[in-house]
């Protein structure tokens, strides 16, 4: 699986990009930037306001990114490490290594750490008891019990350590780039880190490939040894129609959660972090997830392969070469606000040719007050061949003005 704005990570900063640049025609590149930023004069908008300080909203159905916001800034993932540890478990059962009938025993550390006795959320499993995986991997997702989760790790790796390579193993083969686990349950640890760019993987990875398991997420309550809980996501019961995925808390970081649901036959998948109260945090996801709670509408900007603009070329029988979107634009605006939108288009640039067709040079920027609340991946719209010499040399030359100046 591929989420698809991932790729806009390989380009470079901002800071280091050349923005419509040039060797020649400089006047015209000015224009350009002026026509391109005013494009959107007419919906007058302002971006979602989102108290977390790192947000997203993918639209799994379509596969695009609707909303970003400090997508790929590290956090803590805190109770939300727990999908990992579901994901990671159902890996070793699909690869025959347990069953769900396979009974672990519950160790001194487990009861100890995740149990009773640490005043954590748990399913209350006995000291030297042996408990199923099927009724473990229950306990963890719908109460999200610390005692499960150290029970399976150390049932099925050893030790909360090695259970954790196998997560970050796990983690890598399907995307999650920027993510380290050290535990399964998400107790603190400076080195325990993902980003909201990476759960949203994960997410979309359980929603495409595991659908059995996501079904777990939205039980109400699990009755387990004569002990009936509900379930501990917070959010189930704030949102309606929520069915995944779960919420957490950091001292350091505040108020996270990870949800989904299904709006009409169209599913979505939203994240945030570091949100500053627990209200704040229902918030934010009814504004992400129920547009219409806070009046904001869904505003596409492009189709997918449609034109933007074009890029300078350097050393080609073309001296340009043209822009096109590589998914849907869209993002939530609030249509009763003032301020408007701008689109900027960041390439580094001139592209040295020979340029191939669908080549990922540069980013579309969707931003509001001046912040960019969303960046989607540009490429290339045609070939581009390597010019004569002459124009080869004529390109050398004004590219070494440029650099002077």
């Amino acid at each position: 699986m591929q989420v698809g704005w991932k790729k806009c990570k390989q380009h470079k900063s901002q800071d280091n990009c050349r923005y419509w640049t040039s060797p020649k025609n400089w006047r015209a590149s000015a224009i350009a930037v002026l026509a391109f930023c005013s494009i959107l004069a007419a919906p007058t908008a302002q971006a979602v306001e989102i108290k977390a300080k790192a947000a997203t909203l993918y639209d799994f159905t379509n596969k695009s990114l609707v909303f970003s916001k400090n997508s790929q800034v590290l956090m803590a993932p805190a109770n939300l490490t727990k999908l990992m540890t579901a994901v990671t478990v159902q890996q070793a059962i699909h690869a025959g290594d347990i069953t769900p009938q396979t009974m672990f025993k519950v160790s001194e550390h487990a009861w100890r750490t995740g149990g009773a006795p640490a005043r954590v959320t748990t399913m209350f499993a006995r000291l030297n008891s042996s408990v199923s995986v099927n009724d473990l991997m229950y306990g963890l997702i719908v109460h999200s019990a610390n005692d499960a989760a150290i029970i399976l790790a150390e049932g099925l790796a050893g030790s909360e350590e090695n259970f954790a390579r196998e997560m970050n193993k796990l983690a890598k083969s399907i995307g999650m780039e920027n993510s380290n686990f050290t535990n399964p349950t998400g107790f603190p640890d400076e080195n325990h880190k993902t980003t909201l760019e990476d759960l949203t993987i994960l997410a979309a990875y359980v929603l495409e490939h595991e659908p059995e398991l996501h079904s777990v997420f939205a039980m109400d309550r699990f009755t387990w040894n004569k002990i009936t809980q509900r379930n501990k996501n917070p959010l189930m019961r704030d949102i309606e129609g929520l069915d995944g995925f779960g919420a957490g808390f950091s001292e350091r970081e505040g108020f996270a959660a990870l949800g989904t649901l299904d709006s009409n036959g169209h599913r979505y998948v939203a994240a945030i972090a570091a949100s500053p109260t627990l209200q704040d945090r229902v918030q934010d996801m009814k504004t992400l997830l129920l547009p219409t709670f806070s009046g904001l509408t869904l505003q596409q900007f492009y189709r997918k392969g449609e034109l933007v603009s074009d890029a300078q070329v350097y050393g080609g029988k073309k001296t340009t070469v043209s822009l096109k979107t590589n998914d849907a634009v869209a993002t939530l605006i609030n249509p009763n606000e003032k301020d408007k939108y701008k689109l900027r288009v960041v390439y580094n640039g001139p592209i040295p040719a020979p340029v191939e067709k669908g080549m990922e040079v540069g980013e579309l920027q969707v931003l509001s007050k001046n912040d960019v609340i969303y960046r989607a991946t540009l490429v290339t719209g045609e070939d581009v061949a390597i010019g004569d010499l002459q124009g080869r040399a004529w390109d050398a030359l004004g590219e070494f003005f440029y650099q002077l100046f």
